[in-house]
């Protein structure tokens, strides 16, 4: 006899033990369904809408007699796009450096002659025919609109972006002063703008437009920050050992192999100096496991490594870093025959990027 409960149990099975991966490859049809009722829904709220009691038309805001407001601008972002590219550039290295300095270079311009055009408006001529000049100086803004005062954080901000571009390029420790420096120069925009917020508050209370006292020069934080990079400088690039009569020591745990030693020789040798690999080409054998004897002739705290990556950019092989006066034997898995990219994962630009070949 059939049992009566069986067929409860298979409608209800699906329910209780679900195909996750089914269910899961239906989620990309969910979301749509979604996206489409979310139009099907405001489409349907526009079409009930009632009147409203704003025109139709929009309204453009008249500023008050005396202040010129300039109008929308797509600049701004667009340079923020240049200095993406700027930043990709730096990353992927060669063309697409100079790809990114010239689109940032562009974009900059373009802001510059939108700036030059909206500056002509306020010079007396076709826009303004009785305009003149020197400008009527007004005791304050007029009646409802508050001007901050002058702030030296945007400069500031500019410097700390163009130190921490220095050091993307240089790394090692000149790298983290840049971005010291740079958050720095963020937080003191923040705290500025803290207070001018807050000043806006109290006008709401009291009714009377107070702007921060007038930020100058940090002369003492900037100097300070000065030295901090001179020395770091110096130091990275090895001229105090220089002067010292005598170059970084070599590692107690050196490999013989990289030092030229007795020891097993490696298959490969690449060696790191002034931020470079000393050779852009190798060859080795497909099929089997090989080595290579790598130096960091760099000085202590910059850091390099050999990976190897496939066309695409994958990692194929990687290795941990090692400071700079050290030196060490890699070991590497056998490759197929091809073309591959051997390069170092912490400074990954075109002077520490080279080719190997495996046939």
């Amino acid at each position: 006899m059939p049992n009566p409960i069986q067929p409860i149990l298979d409608f209800l099975a699906p329910i209780v033990t679900p195909d996750w991966g089914a269910l899961i490859a239906l989620l990309p049809i969910g979301l749509l369904l979604l996206v489409v009722l979310w139009f099907a829904f405001t489409v349907r709220r526009f079409a009930t809408a009632g009147p409203t009691r704003r025109a139709p038309a929009r309204v453009r805001p008249v500023p008050p007699a005396g202040v010129h407001m300039p109008g929308g601008s797509a600049a701004p972002i667009l340079a923020a796009l240049g200095a993406a590219a700027l930043f990709a550039g730096l990353i992927i290295g060669g063309l697409a450096l100079l790809v990114g300095a010239s689109i940032l270079t562009v974009t900059l311009l373009a802001w510059g002659r939108e700036a030059l055009r909206d500056y002509e408006h306020l010079e007396p001529g076709a826009s303004l025919p009785n305009a003149s000049l020197p400008a009527v100086v007004h005791p304050g803004p007029p009646p409802g609109v508050h001007m901050p005062g002058p702030s030296i954080r945007p400069l500031l901000g500019a410097l700390g972006t163009a130190a921490l571009l220095g050091g993307l390029v240089a790394g090692g420790w000149l790298l983290l002063v840049a971005i010291v420096f740079l958050v720095w120069t963020l937080l003191g925009w923040l705290v500025d703008f803290t207070a001018e917020y807050r000043k806006v508050e109290e006008a709401d209370r009291t009714g009377h437009l107070e702007n921060i006292p007038d930020r100058g020069w940090p002369m003492t934080a900037l100097q300070v920050f000065v030295v901090v990079f001179a020395v770091v400088a110096i130091a990275q690039t090895g001229l105090l050992g220089s002067i010292g009569g005598g170059g970084a020591p070599a590692a107690s745990g050196a490999s013989p192999a990289a030092s030229g030693g007795g020891g097993p020789a490696a298959d490969l040798t690449v060696i790191a100096k002034d931020v470079a690999f000393d050779t852009r080409a190798l060859t080795i054998g497909a099929g089997k496991p090989f080595t290579i004897a790598f130096q960091n002739q760099d000085p202590a705290g910059v850091f390099h490594n050999v990976e190897i990556r496939a066309g695409d950019g994958t990692v194929l092989q990687d290795q941990p870093s090692i400071d700079g006066g050290t030196s060490t034997v890699y070991q590497f898995q056998p490759l197929e025959a091809g073309t591959y990219t051997f390069i170092c994962k912490v400074h990954p630009i075109p002077n520490m990027t080279g080719t190997l070949t495996v046939k």
